[in-house]
């Protein structure tokens, strides 16, 4: 049997993408990428693209890196994104067992936040057996915090990771239980973090970063400007506030 690999191509600049990944993809018979549905094109396969120098073609093609676009629904229906992940691992298994070695792409890393972690779940309930490995990749949150030579913890210093809630009022208590905290899937939920830490007068120790490597990238450091952004600069953005940050 052939293997699967779950590769992590880092937050947007092709750069950062590891040469453990960049061997792997270069290696790999097909490649899988996922495509949210409102988006024209897979992010992870427009990284990838740009370091390899040439583009992916569709499978039907048989010339060049062959790769398969894998569409995942905007819903919170349990049901209907486990059957969709189902049918993705069986068309993936069904390369595996034509003997190819299949790369599955994600932004970040594949085991943060991603649909990687569903996807390798559904590939162990119809194949347990299945040869799987996973690459790493580089978060956003370290990228972005890289731009700053922001500090992310030191010494004894706790640090959470973790998404927006839906009540802003357990933002509040997260914030203040730890000392670093990475806010991540910001969204549509952006004004209103930017708001609670201006309540809690943490916007001077935070930073912002919206596409950070790609086009359109924003970045933000509120020791030194103000945190003007738009409702729409939540997609692909990371918030990190250290409230024992020196300025």
């Amino acid at each position: 049997m052939s293997k699967f690999y779950g590769v992590g191509v880092g937050p947007g600049d092709p750069e950062l993408i590891t040469l453990k990944a960049l061997k792997v993809i270069k290696n790999a018979d097909l490649i899988f990428t996922p495509k949210a549905k409102m988006k024209e094109d897979s992010l992870a396969r427009e990284i990838v693209e740009k370091v390899l120098n040439e583009k992916l073609v569709p499978a039907w093609c048989k010339q060049g890196k062959e790769f398969f676009e894998i569409e995942f629904p905007m819903t919170k229906n349990v049901e209907e994104l486990k059957e969709r992940y189902l049918n993705s691992a069986r068309i993936i298994l069904q390369k595996v067992n034509e003997g190819k070695d299949v790369a599955y792409l994600t932004i970040g890393d594949p085991l943060l936040y991603s649909t990687y972690i569903y996807l390798v779940s559904a590939l162990r309930e119809l194949s347990p057996e299945l040869k799987i490995e996973t690459i790493p990749g580089i978060p956003a949150y370290s990228a972005v915090a890289a731009r700053f030579d922001y500090s992310l913890a030191e010494k004894d210093e706790r640090i959470c990771i973790c998404p927006v809630p839906s009540d802003m009022e357990d933002l509040r208590e997260i914030i203040t239980k730890n000392n670093t905290v990475v806010i991540m899937k910001v969204a549509k939920r952006l004004s209103h973090v930017i708001n609670l830490l201006h309540k809690m007068n943490l916007l001077k120790y935070s930073i912002f970063g919206s596409h950070v490597g790609l086009e359109g990238e924003k970045l933000i450091n509120g020791a030194k400007e103000p945190f003007t952004v738009s409702e729409n600069e939540g997609y692909l953005s990371t918030i990190i506030v250290r409230k024992r940050t020196k300025t």
